[in-house]
């Protein structure tokens, strides 16, 4: 019961807002501690900037996530399409039995056994990021299931999400999410994947713009 509140509480983007809300608390206190110009000595800013951190945190996570989702049904059950994605029984049972090292190097003995799915290598960098907090290992591997030659469209969309999430989320790294969240719209500019970046994108370019929660 828990983790099934906890993967909502995610899911409703609380965890990008906890982050945005470290990030801006970090800057706006080396602001006022440095004594940049409109902000220089103004403690009583950063309660204020945690709370827009959080905020916009929020609401990008959220636009991703429900981007992410709807890919995540194409990806894990693309009998909408008249296929149907190979299932390994073995290895799933391994993740119910909460073995998730294991499965994920299962995960990933299979795809170098398949050298043209992404799908194992999407699984395995799912088990790194939810179940072995290995962000570093995640990104890997869902850049490498991007990357498989001739890979879906949904595994190429579906990746590209997670690695946009994992900048913008336990890797902390707000400009290779903005990178990354360009070339989702370069790549797939008329998917709903590339709607709800370009939302996104709006988001974190507007505390840079001039004038905008007390910033120089």
């Amino acid at each position: 019961m828990e983790s099934r509140r906890y993967v909502a509480w995610i899911h409703r983007g609380n965890l990008h807002g906890v982050w945005g809300a470290i990030v801006m608390v970090i800057w706006t206190g080396i602001a006022t501690t440095l004594g940049f110009p409109g902000v220089g000595g103004k403690l009583w800013l950063i309660p204020i900037a945690a709370l827009i951190g959080f905020a916009m945190g929020k609401a990008i996570g959220y636009t991703l996530l429900t981007a992410s989702g709807a890919t995540a049904q194409q990806v894990y059950a693309p009998a909408a399409k008249g296929t149907y994605a190979q299932t390994f029984s073995q290895i799933e049972t391994l993740e119910a039995r909460g073995l998730y090292a294991k499965a994920a190097d299962a995960w990933e003995a299979v795809a170098v056994s398949q050298p043209g799915n992404a799908f194992p290598l999407i699984r395995a960098g799912e088990l790194y990021l939810r179940k072995l907090n290995e962000p570093g290992k995640a990104l890997d591997r869902f850049r490498m299931a991007r990357e498989t030659p001739g890979v879906r469209a949904e595994h190429h969309r579906y990746a590209s999400l997670k690695i946009i999430d994992l900048h913008l989320g336990p890797l902390a790294d707000e400009g290779r999410g903005l990178v990354e969240l360009r070339r989702l719209i370069e790549q797939h500019p008329d998917s709903r994947e590339a709607e709800s970046a370009r939302e996104a994108l709006a988001r974190l370019k507007r505390p840079s713009e001039p004038g905008e929660s007390g910033a120089p």
